[in-house]
């Protein structure tokens, strides 16, 4: 009879089936099925939020990791090659690394550490040599658009005012701007 009235505390019937639960056990289960939940969703998030960051360029704090408010040369490097090692393992290896400064190019008074305002010059610098290379717009704007080239709207494709874009109109705007194509 003991056993009886201990399976029955804990929510099962002799035959197997349940026939009640406490409400600890309720909430219990309903926290971790929303835990599991959120994970799920939350896991692809994090990663893409991770992924960003490295696409960014570093800020001075990421590189000073003594946090004496100057980046000595060994922290410059080890950040440089931990970063350039995350982005090739990312899928993502950094195109320009042979054009990229060295500490002595950034350590414009020679003191052997950056400043914040020299790394701040040095970001400024690259980036304007980078954008007279590839553009105004640098090369992320894909396929030539912002280099020059103006994106097409909707009603410079929609020509006859309908509200869509029938394969003449597409055709004849290819054939308008791309003749070579």
């Amino acid at each position: 009879m003991k056993a009886r009235v201990h399976i029955a505390i804990m929510g099962f019937s002799p035959g197997g089936d349940t026939f009640m639960k406490s409400p600890e056990k309720s909430a219990f289960e309903t926290i971790l099925i929303i835990a599991v939940v959120l994970a799920i969703v939350m896991l692809p998030l994090a990663a893409r939020a991770e992924n960003s960051t490295m696409n960014q360029p570093p800020t001075f704090s990421e590189i000073d990791t003594n946090h004496n408010g100057f980046i000595s040369e060994e922290e410059f490097n080890t950040f440089r090659t931990q970063r350039m090692a995350a982005m090739a393992e990312a899928g993502k290896p950094i195109k320009g690394a042979k054009y990229m400064p060295d500490f002595k190019d950034i350590d414009t008074n020679g003191d052997g550490q950056l400043s914040e305002a020299e790394f701040v010059a040095a970001q400024q610098a690259h980036r304007a040599k980078m954008k007279a290379a590839h553009g105004a717009h640098g090369m992320s704007q894909g396929m030539g658009h912002g280099m020059g080239m103006k994106m097409p709207t909707f009603s410079d494709l929609d020509t006859n005012g309908d509200g869509c874009i029938d394969a003449d109109e597409f055709a004849a705007h290819q054939a308008a701007h791309h003749p070579n194509q």
